[in-house]
């Protein structure tokens, strides 16, 4: 059984991996990055079955001033989906959130191992994440 969400496609808007030059390989292990995203989804069409998504995430160094981290950059995609017209309309913005989300994730991974294959530092293995991260944040409310 195939996904409610197909991926047509996704196309990089920006791809920057910077590898630090000052990290003793031998600490390779000690050295980590933080990880910061941003996502936005919406319809593209009026029967919202066409649905295009941006995901954008940031290598960073860590807040502590003695962190150094292995790269640092970003890198940003853009997708195109399309919705089964059988899912239910209240449930097609939680689908491409969540799925559709966690498909540019695994884009962006698979890009910054490939970029990162041949590096001074090598692979980067960048973590795995709950997709439910994507999901726009609800307001708190005021009791």
């Amino acid at each position: 059984m195939l996904s409610p969400i197909q991926l047509k496609k996704h196309d990089f808007a920006e791809i920057s991996i910077v590898a630090n030059p000052e990290v003793d390989d031998s600490k390779a292990s000690d050295v980590t990055c933080a990880c910061r995203h941003q996502f936005g989804a919406g319809p593209n069409d009026d029967k919202q079955l066409t649905w295009m998504a941006r995901l954008r995430l940031e290598l960073l160094k860590p807040e502590e001033s003695d962190t150094v981290c292995l790269y640092t950059g970003a890198i940003e995609v853009f997708g195109e989906f399309e919705i089964h017209p059988d899912l239910p309309e209240n449930e097609r913005a939680k689908h491409i959130h969540i799925s559709g989300g966690a498909m540019l994730y695994s884009a962006i991974r698979e890009m910054a191992t490939l970029l990162t294959a041949r590096s001074i530092h090598g692979v980067i293995e960048l973590p795995s994440i709950d997709p439910r991260v994507f999901l726009p944040k609800q307001p708190e409310s005021s009791t």
